[in-house]
């Protein structure tokens, strides 16, 4: 029985005395079963000890009661080797201005105030997995030498890192920012996981540096997503992502601004999902070596698109959902990655892919350029000797009609054909049925005047070989005109005539569909 009793008198916990009527010390008995006066009275000489003794700051699963300010209550500005694991804050509490050498924990750690952490420095690694803060959490600026945990963390208000460095790799994965989150001018020189990261609010990345891979795959922004501001065509805040950026998975609800400086290798969007109705503006700047947008699988349904890309930045849109989506032609020409590499036949799907999405929102001049790049994809994927025939039989109607998208190339082919022809004509000849020879005497039929064939331009026989006179007669054969005023001779003048009738009746054909194509009749 007294082995019970004295049993009962230790903590739980840490088998310090208990406190009052409590199973638990004053440390870790409930916020209802002690006053702040006493336990900040408690909390100060146990802090005194551990100075006294050069010991390890130990929290771990403390309940906080009322505002805690650990330089101004406890005179505290130097952590050694610190755990808050468990811990619970029951007001704000203040670590401003504070350095924590060793190891930090807070994981598991409950903030029902506000977190300040404004200015501190964490010299080893810091871990704040599964942490929650009910209020703001005030990381500006604060400075992470080593590792930094936030995995699972739930920020609930308001997140503030902007200016904060950090030195070694920064975990945010699967970590849920209730309110914005401002990461503004941070820096992160190691490797960044936000994958899993899910954003309520706002989240502002601009002028954020990452040294090295940045991942935010599978995470969610249901509020705009900045990583820079573009207005007027002016580039502010950009985000500069040294190395590869990847947002596989991402889903974003609201706008989201990727003004990118310094990228040195990719960015990549592959199964992103962009919510309908929104915006997705994408600028990569201050480009040196060549950038790769992966847009692979990216589902872009009835979103705004825009795109302000340097030269060397190609998009590759493989196997991506394109539909009813606002972008210009001038954004993406130029920019597609297969083009670049010569896979034509992958480039002639991507250029399908946007001439159907420009049909499908009414840009029909972009739509009639993306359909003629369809085209010079697939005359360029011909290019070998197998395919030689389709290749130059590609090429053949590329230049008469453009494919149906030049209607100056039908016209300009058919004064082409007309010149040559003229000059078959005055090689070959053109008779006049309306002047006979009599005794050697050319006679005009209809008014039996006596007519000089030498001032004509007619030769022996009744036969003309001017230029003015052959491309007269080119022409009017060209267009099935047939005056009568000239006839073709026997032989290979009938076969050139009746040769170039049936060709101007084709191209004036091919004229009304091509002409009929480029203003509406799609």
């Amino acid at each position: 029985m007294n082995k019970e009793k004295k049993s009962f008198n230790k903590c739980l916990i840490c088998e310090r005395p208990t406190h009052k009527e409590s199973k638990y010390c004053i440390f870790h008995a409930s916020a209802e079963e002690k006053t702040e006066e006493e336990f900040k009275k408690a909390l100060k000489e146990y802090v005194n000890k551990i100075k006294k003794e050069d010991g390890d700051y130990d929290f771990r699963k403390f309940i906080f009661v009322g505002e805690i300010n650990f330089n101004e209550d406890l005179n505290v500005a130097t952590f050694k080797n610190t755990s808050f694991t468990k811990t619970t804050f029951n007001g704000d509490a203040y670590f401003c201005g504070a350095t924590f050498e060793g190891d930090t924990g807070f994981g598991k750690a409950i903030f029902k105030g506000d977190a300040w952490f404004r200015g501190v420095t964490f010299k080893g690694n810091v871990d704040f997995s599964f942490a929650t803060i009910e209020g703001s959490s005030i990381f500006d600026p604060a400075n992470f030498k080593g590792n930094v945990d936030f995995s699972f963390a739930t920020f609930k208000w308001d997140s503030f890192f902007a200016r904060a460095n950090f030195e070694g790799e920064a975990i945010f994965w699967a970590i849920t920012f209730g309110q914005s989150a401002g990461f503004r001018g941070a820096t992160f020189k190691k490797v960044t996981f936000f994958n899993c990261a899910t954003f309520e609010g706002e989240a502002d990345f601009g002028s954020t540096t990452f040294e090295q891979y940045a991942d935010f795959e599978r995470a969610t922004f249901k509020g705009d997503a900045n990583f820079g501001i573009v207005h007027n065509k002016e580039y502010f805040q950009a985000t500069t992502f040294e190395q590869y950026a990847d947002f596989e998975r991402a889903t974003f609800k609201g706008d989201a601004n990727f003004i990118i400086k310094v990228l040195k290798k990719n960015i990549g969007f592959k199964h992103a999902l962009i919510t309908r109705g929104k915006t997705l503006v994408i600028a990569i700047t201050d480009v040196k070596n060549e950038v790769v947008i992966n847009f692979k699988k990216i589902c872009l349904e009835n979103v705004y698109l825009e795109l302000f890309l340097e030269k060397k930045t190609v998009i590759d849109f493989t196997k991506a959902l394109i539909r009813n989506t606002v972008i210009k032609k001038s954004q993406i020409d130029n920019h597609i990655f297969h083009e670049e590499k010569k896979n034509f036949l992958e480039a002639q799907e991507i250029y399908l892919l946007i001439k159907n999405n420009f049909h499908s929102i009414g840009q029909y001049e972009d739509e009639s350029w993306a359909f003629k790049k369809e085209r010079d994809m697939e005359r360029k994927s011909n290019c070998h000797f197998k395919s030689l025939h389709k290749w130059l039989w590609s090429c053949f109607l590329n230049i008469i009609y453009g494919y149906g998208e030049k209607p100056w190339n039908v016209i300009f082919s058919a004064l082409l054909i007309i010149i040559i022809f003229t000059l078959l004509f005055s090689v070959t000849g053109i008779g006049n049925p309306e002047i006979i020879e009599i005794k050697g005497t050319a006679i005009h039929q209809n008014s039996g005047d006596i007519v000089d064939l030498a001032s004509k331009g007619f030769l022996k026989n009744n036969v003309i070989r001017n230029f003015p006179d052959s491309l007269y007669f080119s022409t009017i054969t060209f267009t099935t005109l047939g005056y009568g005023d000239f006839r073709p001779l026997e032989g290979w003048g009938r076969i050139l005539a009746g040769s170039e009738a049936f060709i101007g009746a084709f191209m004036m054909a091919l004229f009304v569909y091509t002409f009929a194509r480029r203003t509406g009749g799609r």
